[in-house]
């Protein structure tokens, strides 16, 4: 299926999402397409110097600004970008799923990916019993037999909600303690596996078993109905390389504007060359570059329009729920 959007969005953390606020309140259509909800905000466990806001986690807070941006109209689609293509005034934007996207611009905002496991035949379970999204997918497993291969606090997180969905959970984790550890010990349907590392992912049509290896080389083998990743986050732009410049620490180069050397595409966010990472600025970034996507977008459709500022009343729509 081809979808066709004024703006699409890649990266589903704060960038992301302000970026489709603007958008999508500007009466752009706008798809965000993500391969998980929060980004890297999704490991702060309290943001409290968000300007105007009150201590808050912060999935929270991305999840906030989610709200507003669907309200608007903004659509998310639970995926992963794997290649971009310019054709004419349109880009072409192709999934791991095997969606295709059409858009006049386009806003990466992608910041970091999701960390993967790194074993043999991983790209054929993704969307088949294998998540990097615990928040997003941990409700399709109600009842069932799962695996999660994570540490720290985001494991901490992790376990909490997965234990209260889930029938078992063996958690793989590659320390011998931390708070993740302790968390786990204390739950009475989750098997721990420290110090170890899943190695291996078996099945036809879905992810059926897993292979863990301990540290000393040890491997046994479990069945299960779906596995979950939460290892943190790596930056992962390969598809967007012919379309941009990157600089010494592989970011984005953009202007004042969220420009990138290509006409349309913006970015926005940690992925971007704007200094100082924090979670106000990625938000401002995306800001930006969705102001800019708005005059791109309306001078290619001949609408005489240029906006400087965002101030009118708008009213929202029904909340759209994303789509998986």
């Amino acid at each position: 299926m081809v979808y066709e959007y004024d703006v699409v969005v890649i990266g589903g953390g704060i960038a992301g999402f302000s970026a489709a606020l603007y958008t999508s309140r500007q009466g752009l259509k706008t798809a965000v397409v993500t391969i998980d909800i929060g980004g890297q905000l999704s490991y702060a466990s309290l943001v409290e110097n968000y300007p105007g806001v009150d201590p808050l986690p912060g999935l929270n807070l991305v999840l906030k600004v989610q709200q507003q941006a669907t309200s608007f109209g903004a659509e998310v689609f639970i995926d992963e970008v794997v290649s971009l293509e310019k054709e004419g005034a349109y880009f072409v934007l192709k999934t791991k799923k095997g969606e295709v996207f059409r858009a006049i611009a386009v806003i990466a905002a992608c910041g970091k990916a999701p960390k993967r496991l790194g074993v043999p035949e991983e790209d054929k379970f993704v969307g088949k019993g294998l998540s990097y999204c615990v928040i997003c997918d941990a409700p399709l497993y109600r009842g069932k037999k799962v695996a999660l291969a994570s540490f720290g606090e985001k494991g901490v997180e992790a376990l909490e909600m997965l234990s209260n969905i889930a029938r078992e959970i063996y958690y793989v984790t590659p320390v011998e303690e931390d708070v993740s550890v302790v968390k786990a010990k204390q739950i009475p349907n989750v098997k721990l596996f420290p110090r170890s590392r899943i190695v291996g992912l078996k099945g036809e049509q879905k992810v059926e078993k897993i292979v863990i290896q301990s540290i000393r080389g040890e491997t046994v083998e479990v069945d299960v109905d779906g596995v979950f990743v939460e290892l943190g986050f790596e930056t992962r732009i390969d598809f967007l390389k012919k379309f941009v410049e990157v600089n010494e620490k592989g970011e984005i180069i953009v202007d004042s504007y969220g420009r990138t050397k290509t006409e349309g595409l913006f970015a926005a966010g940690d992925v971007a060359s704007t200094p100082y990472k924090q979670a106000a600025i990625a938000a401002a970034s995306g800001v930006v570059a969705a102001l800019s996507a708005i005059n791109y977008v309306n001078n290619i459709k001949g609408i005489k329009k240029h906006i400087l500022s965002d101030w009118e009343k708008k009213t929202t729509k029904p909340v759209k729920k994303f789509r998986l």
